[in-house]
C-alpha cells in the first residue's frame, strides 16, 4: 500500500474548512437589535472591519478591540452594547456556518490515514463553536486559536507552538492546507512546513505554495500520494 506524502496535515479555517457567513449574520444581527442601516453605513462597517482584521493579524490590536471597536457605530445609533452586538454576530456565525464544497468527504479519507490539526486566526467561540455543531471537535488536534494564545498567523510563534505540540514532527512531513497566501502559505513556509495554497477563485499574484489546489477535492490525491 502507497504510503502518504505527509504523516501531518494542518488547516486555516475560515474559508478554507468552512465558509463565513457574514452578510447573512451581520443582517440577522442588525434585524435583531433594530438598527437601520443604509449602503453607506454598510460600507463604513466593512472598511472599519477590514482595517481592524489587518492591525489584529499585524498583532497591533487584540481580539478584544477589534470585536469592541467593529460594532461601535451600530451599537451607539440604537444605544446597545457593542460587545453584546458582537456576541450576537458570532452566535449567528455559528448558525449558518457550513462546510465548503468538497470538504467533508475529503476530510472523510484523510481522517484514517494522516493525522490532522487547525491553526485560525479566528476566535474561540465561533471556531469552537462551529466544529462542535459539526462533530468535528475530535477529528482535529491540535486545535490552535489565535484568540486563545495571542498570537496571530503568520508569526512563527503560532507555527512553532503547534508543532510543540505535535510532538515537534519534521516539518516538511507537515502540510498547512489554507487560502491565505501570507498568513497561511508564507507563515508556515518559513517554518519549514510544505504548504497547500487552496484558492478556488484561481487569484492571480505571488504565493509561493508547495502545491495549489482549486477544487478541495484534489487535496486527497496530494496527501495520500496518488
Amino acid at each position: 500500500m502507497k504510503q502518504p506524502s505527509y504523516d501531518w496535515v494542518l488547516f486555516d479555517l475560515d474559508e478554507t474548512l468552512l465558509d463565513f457567513p457574514v452578510a447573512a449574520a451581520l443582517t440577522r444581527t442588525l434585524q435583531h437589535y433594530g438598527v437601520q442601516a443604509d449602503d453607506a453605513s454598510m460600507a463604513q462597517y466593512h472598511a472599519l472591519n477590514h482595517g481592524l482584521w489587518q492591525q489584529y493579524n499585524d498583532g497591533e490590536i487584540d481580539a478584544t478591540a477589534l470585536q469592541q471597536t467593529r460594532f461601535a457605530l451600530f451599537a451607539k445609533q440604537v444605544a446597545a452594547d457593542p460587545m453584546a452586538m458582537n456576541n450576537t454576530f458570532l452566535e449567528q456565525i455559528v448558525m449558518l456556518s457550513m462546510p465548503l464544497e468538497g470538504v467533508i468527504e475529503t476530510l472523510q479519507q484523510l481522517r484514517s490515514k494522516v493525522r490532522m490539526g487547525i491553526i485560525t486566526n479566528g476566535f474561540s467561540v465561533p471556531q469552537r463553536g462551529r466544529l462542535g455543531k459539526l462533530g468535528w471537535s475530535e477529528w482535529f488536534e491540535p486545535l490552535v486559536i489565535s484568540d486563545e494564545i495571542r498570537v496571530t498567523k503568520p508569526d512563527p510563534a503560532i507555527f512553532q507552538h503547534t508543532l510543540s505540540l505535535m510532538g515537534q514532527p519534521d516539518p516538511a512531513r507537515v502540510l498547512m492546507v489554507g487560502d491565505n497566501p501570507k498568513t497561511d502559505i508564507a507563515g508556515a513556509a518559513a517554518q519549514g512546513l510544505a504548504t497547500c495554497w487552496y484558492n478556488p477563485e484561481r487569484q492571480a499574484g505571488e504565493c509561493e505554495a508547495t502545491h495549489e489546489i482549486h477544487h478541495f477535492a484534489h487535496l486527497a490525491d496530494i496527501v495520500l500520494g496518488r
